[in-house]
């Protein structure tokens, strides 16, 4: 007798504590094999018994050199990715002095060669050639 009420007691606590209707409530009893409160575990996250995935079998070490060598090969990549900017952009330079350079020996007068000479003259006619280094510091040919 004191079974049933106790079978009773844990349909009611069920009914209260989810939206199960009275049948809903027992058979749910019935598949957790008595166990109330699996029934309302299961209520609330219906993979409450699933096992999560964890770290186990790592010691804190292997974790620790695990972020270790994550963050030292994140760090590696962005060094080669910056590295390799440089160079484009050392390329590019280049390309553009190179051009420079090419342009210049049409015009033999043009006396602008940087990084030794860093002025030339008002009336260069160099497209490449930004003039004169006035006082302010700003070249004659470069509209402001």
């Amino acid at each position: 007798m004191s079974e049933n009420k106790r079978y009773t007691g844990a349909i009611s606590l069920i009914m209260s504590q989810t939206d199960y209707n009275e049948d809903k409530a027992k058979e749910k009893l019935e598949k957790w094999e008595g166990n109330y409160m699996n029934v309302i575990k299961e209520y609330l996250n219906p993979n409450f018994n699933k096992k999560k995935e964890s770290n186990k079998g790592k010691s804190t070490n292997e974790k620790m050199m695990f972020e270790i060598r994550n963050f030292m090969d994140t760090a590696n990549s962005d060094y080669l990715k910056r590295k390799d900017m440089e160079e484009k952009k050392k390329e590019y330079l280049k390309k553009v002095y190179d051009k420079f350079l090419e342009e210049k020996k049409k015009y033999p007068n043009c006396k602008y060669e940087p990084p030794k000479v860093i002025t030339c003259s008002e009336t260069c006619e160099n497209k490449f050639c930004p003039g004169k280094l006035l006082d302010n510091k700003t070249y004659s040919k470069i509209s402001s």
